[in-house]
């Protein structure tokens, strides 16, 4: 009896994935990838609904050493814009966003991606059982050597059937995304102190190590973050002058996920 080797069978596998037949039922689950600047993106369908709510991914394939950027980047950068008003049999689509990290670009220190990634999609159509086509008019910035905008025009026919080759993937993502926590729970995970004028320090108490912070507040304020190098974090008025409490919003990258809770600096 005649046993192909690993190497054999490897191959054999990557031929199969490559075969017009497995192309063809990729092409169901999938938009073809639209090339930008440094980047390319592309819809990706986990396949039938559940509970009458499609699951979706909007992937940005990053060229090595390219930035992109998260909702808020902070000082620099432009935020993704997603417009799906073009879509088919669609009553909402939620976006869902990956912790971020802090990246230095530049000189400046921004909230984005230096990998490749999927922001989960939750798509709810108008009429259950009709078919649905999301169209995806995506706008988001590349930075490599220089920074540049990159579009994309993305359309799915999503399926109502069959079982999708990126699923996995897109699960993944969404254990990627951070956790929300309400009001009423979220001293039980962060401990704020005043530090000074239009300066706190932020304490994390909830499971798993803290790796990052970052805080959106709400216009003319940016909250600047940094590890304090104590296990705690520093927090900054970095824009605005403050007259009372700022109503802010943290979210928190740990070892075991991400947090998203509100934030109340006094």
């Amino acid at each position: 009896m005649n046993i192909a080797n690993p190497t054999t069978a490897a191959l054999a596998m990557a031929l199969l994935a490559s075969a017009p037949g497995a192309q063809a039922q990729d092409a169901d689950f999938a938009s073809p990838p639209a090339r930008a600047a440094h980047s390319s993106a592309r819809l990706l369908s986990a396949g039938a609904p559940s509970g009458g709510v499609y699951r979706l991914g909007v992937e940005i394939a990053l060229d090595p050493r390219t930035v992109t950027y998260w909702r808020s980047p902070g000082d620099a950068g432009a935020p993704p814009v997603f417009d799906f008003s073009a879509s088919e049999n669609v009553a909402a689509v939620e976006t869902l966003y990956p912790a971020p990290k802090h990246i230095v670009e530049a000189g400046m220190t921004v909230a984005g991606y230096d990998e490749s990634l999927i922001f989960p999609l939750r798509v709810t159509p108008k009429q259950a059982g009709k078919p649905v086509v999301v169209k995806l008019a995506l706008n988001y910035a590349a930075c490599a050597e220089i920074c540049l905008p990159a579009k994309a025009r993305l359309s799915l026919a999503l399926p109502t059937t069959g079982a999708s080759p990126f699923a996995a993937r897109l699960a993944t993502a969404e254990a990627l995304v951070p956790r929300p926590i309400g009001a009423g729970e979220a001293k039980q995970f962060v401990e704020v102190a005043r530090a000074g004028a239009g300066a706190w320090r932020l304490r994390y108490l909830g499971p798993g190590r803290a790796a990052d912070v970052f805080v959106e507040a709400p216009e003319p304020f940016i909250i600047d973050s940094a590890a304090d190098g104590k296990g705690g974090f520093e927090l900054k008025l970095g824009e605005g002058k403050q007259d009372g409490a700022i109503d802010a919003r943290a979210t928190i990258r740990t070892e075991s996920g991400g947090l998203e809770l509100p934030l109340t600096l006094e």
